[in-house]
């Protein structure tokens, strides 16, 4: 997608992210009525992860597809307001593994007057009247998701409790992948 559309599409998905509770109450009450309302979707390792792309609350949007041909940290974060200090060492992870092709994504699903996390990393917001967004069922959740767009790896439950056994097959997970199995 070209910097110019990709451009104006950010800053209408931004012009709605700004928009007050109030009437995004509304959009969604007429979004449930229009039948346009998510339906959560739960995958397991093997699938395709459908296509999405989603608004950033600290810079420019995302879309899966613009990440195929690089390995995937898609982490979502269930309840969070304001969680960033919990966040940190995935952050630092993801940061640590870029330079080997790692990408990582948090995405947030804002409940009533929750605040995003300030993470470095792009934060998602998921907004279930946007067409183009996707939500998964098991939050929180860490996602593997190989260059090809396919699940590898899915490891649910408490993004404490859960860090090492992320960081542990995400090490295996890369190291698979740059020994050959990673498209460019």
């Amino acid at each position: 997608m070209g910097y110019l559309t990709r451009f104006v599409v950010l800053i209408l998905l931004s012009s709605v992210g700004y928009a007050d509770t109030a009437s995004l109450s509304e959009s969604q009450d007429a979004s449930d009525q229009a039948g346009i309302k998510k339906e959560a979707q739960t995958l397991k390792p093997g699938d395709m992860v459908p296509d999405f792309t989603m608004a950033a609350t600290n810079g420019f949007g995302q879309r899966l597809q613009e990440a195929r041909g690089s390995f995937l940290m898609l982490i979502w974060l269930g309840n969070c307001d304001e969680c960033s200090e919990r966040l940190v060492r995935y952050q630092l992870l993801a940061e640590s593994l870029s330079m080997d092709g790692l990408k990582g994504w948090f995405v947030w699903t804002p409940k009533g007057d929750d605040e995003p996390p300030k993470m470095r990393l792009p934060v998602l917001k998921f907004d279930s009247y946007w067409p183009q967004s996707w939500v998964f069922e098991d939050q929180p959740a860490i996602m593997l998701i190989n260059a090809d767009g396919r699940l590898d790896h899915l490891i649910t439950g408490d993004l404490n409790d859960n860090y090492r056994e992320t960081e542990q097959v995400l090490m295996r997970w890369m190291a698979r992948g740059l020994d050959g199995q990673m498209t460019e």
